[in-house]
């Protein structure tokens, strides 16, 4: 019979995972905690840590595993080796979250979104990212707990309670309910790289954020960076936005879809002429996959608002599917709608055929072969009938469906807004259509982007005290975000690179073993989970692989990066 023992050690070992020494190197690169510590007021000698050391560590502690919640960071982050991410000084009692509750103050009345604008772009500059397009989209963040927004008994001007940040509740971008929430409005280049990351008030809207955003553009260029093609959504296509971005020596070159109510309808009027002339190109497939779409298009010059503007029709054999498909599903659900008509009774012949010309009115895509059917009902009065007696004569009218069929104009017309879009830009030249048309369709990068952020935050209630640790939490999650951005961002380099030297080469590192194609941080992570450094002595760490495939995988992938493992100790 096996035996145990319990052997009493004076504490566990103290570990550095793998990633968390990755994403320690990235922030004292572009000198995260220096950035923090000269941008926020503090006294040195009423802190035991500086509030660039614990946003440091709140930073790292979203790489131990982001479905955590941020409630005790002490709890967050037991048994890591905090001295080596903050220094040897550190007494680990000073790491709570009533500590880093004080210095997400600090950092809230400050300038956050300025310090995020710095290291973002500090980073690109490291990097030597070139930016070729930029995409921009909102989202929310829903927080849950309480926090101090009594605005009235802060004796505030009417211009500082402005400029506070304003929690929201409603609908968030995920449908839920009664949500906290603020508005995170971000650009992002092609990699996935936030360039630019705002938070605002939780009722900002997407054309409140364009507008914004055009400003941050234009600030970006001031600073020498090429910001490239800005794709957008359709909020952004508006008559005073258009005029904004045209203004000046150096108009905002954009790529937007065109909405269906703009400029009297300009979208079905443009379509419906695509459909006349017919000269459809093929472009055929975006993306790989057996069910991707294939695309076809024709473009043209016109003047929109005082401005010549490129507008390409785009037609989708995903959406004429989606379109016939809804189509049946419309005819299904009137099947048992007509059954209920059939079934009601009528006064007189007028109202059965106004109730008749109404039903199918509403429901423009099918005719239907119609009869008002009249039936004579007698009815005597009740009780014994005198001699003598004349029944009542009542007459019901009912309708009758002989016929349904679909309006095939009416469903061709349907079909044809239904499978195409207008993408509007005012890139007229030096970008072929089927270009133009993949720059707007790699606005799903943004969303990507996103995944991190959506997710609702059960932050702890002081690190919620104030809006303005709200806003520097949010900016917080977002370095946490710009970080994994980087590292995705140089897998696939390295990746690209690979290809270029062995063209026929392939690396058996992806997911369950499958050979690598788009590497992403979360691969890196998973492959990761049990790496990590063990403090041996001051300034001594020793590693071990835990398995052999570990080794392969994790190895490589660092390969990409231009690393080894010993390179993340520093």
């Amino acid at each position: 019979m096996a035996k145990a023992e319990i052997k009493r050690t004076v504490g566990r070992k103290e570990i550095v995972p793998l990633v968390m020494a990755l994403g320690n190197k990235i922030l004292n690169t572009i000198g995260f905690v220096e950035k923090i510590d000269d941008s926020v007021e503090w006294d040195k000698n009423q802190w035991a840590v500086s509030p660039g050391r614990l946003m440091k560590w709140l930073v790292l502690s979203t790489f131990n595993d982001v479905r955590i919640p941020l409630t005790r960071i002490e709890d967050r982050m037991a048994s890591m080796d905090m001295r080596y991410f903050l220094g040897e000084d550190l007494l680990q009692v000073d790491i709570n979250s009533f500590n880093v509750g004080r210095a997400l103050e600090r950092l809230g009345e400050s300038d956050s979104d300025s310090i995020y604008e710095t290291l973002s772009l500090s980073m690109m500059q490291m990097n030597q990212i070139q930016i070729e397009r930029l995409h921009s989209d909102t989202t929310t963040i829903s927080f849950y707990g309480e926090y101090d927004c009594d605005l009235d008994k802060m004796g505030l001007t009417e211009e500082e309670k402005a400029e506070i940040l304003k929690l929201e509740r409603g609908h968030n971008k995920d449908g839920k309910p009664d949500c906290k929430q603020v508005v995170v409005g971000q650009i992002v280049n092609e990699n996935g790289i936030p360039v630019i990351s705002r938070t605002q008030d939780g009722a900002t809207s997407d054309v409140e954020w364009n507008k914004k955003a055009i400003e941050y553009l234009r600030q970006v260029q001031e600073k020498g960076f090429s910001t490239g093609i800005y794709v957008a959504d359709c909020k952004l296509v508006n008559k005073g936005l258009i005029t904004n971005m045209m203004e000046g020596s150096n108009p905002v070159r954009f790529v937007s879809r065109c909405p269906a109510s703009f400029e009297e309808k300009l979208e079905s009027r443009i379509i419906e002429k695509a459909y006349d002339d017919g000269n459809w190109e093929y472009y055929g497939q975006l993306s790989e996959g057996e069910k991707s779409a294939k695309y076809e298009g024709i473009s043209y010059i016109e003047t929109v608002c005082s401005h010549p503007m490129r507008l390409l029709v785009v037609k989708s054999s995903n959406l004429i599917e989606k379109a016939e498909k809804n189509i049946e599903k419309q005819e299904e659900k009137l099947m048992p709608l007509i059954r209920k008509l059939e079934k009601k009774t009528f006064a007189c012949h007028e109202d059965a055929l106004v109730e008749c010309t109404n039903f199918f009115n509403e429901r423009k895509l099918f005719n239907a072969t119609t009869k008002i059917e009249c039936t004579i009902e007698e009815k005597y009065p009740r009780g014994r009938r005198k001699k003598g007696t004349t029944p009542v004569i009542k007459e019901k009218y009912k309708i009758i469906v002989e016929k349904l069929e679909r309006n095939q104009e009416a469903c061709r017309i349907f079909t044809q807004n239904e499978s195409s879009f207008v993408i509007i830009s005012n890139v007229l030249d030096n970008m072929s259509d089927r270009d133009l048309l993949a720059t707007y369709k790699g606005q799903q990068i943004v969303e990507n982007s996103f995944r991190l952020l959506k997710h609702p935050q059960l932050a702890s209630v002081i690190y919620l005290k104030k809006p303005v640790r709200i806003k520097a939490l949010t900016m917080i999650l977002s370095i946490a975000l710009l970080i994994r951005a980087i590292i995705q961002y140089k897998l696939r380099e390295g990746l690209k690179k690979f290809k270029v030297e062995h063209p026929e080469g392939k690396l058996m590192v992806g997911w369950n073993g499958r050979e690598l194609k788009a590497p992403t941080y979360r691969l890196l992570y998973e492959h990761s989970i049990e790496c990590y450094f063990e403090r041996e002595s001051m300034g001594k760490y020793s590693f071990s692989w835990p398995y052999c495939e570990s080794e392969e995988r994790v190895g490589t992938l660092l390969w990409l990066m231009g690393l080894n493992v010993l390179d993340l100790i520093e």
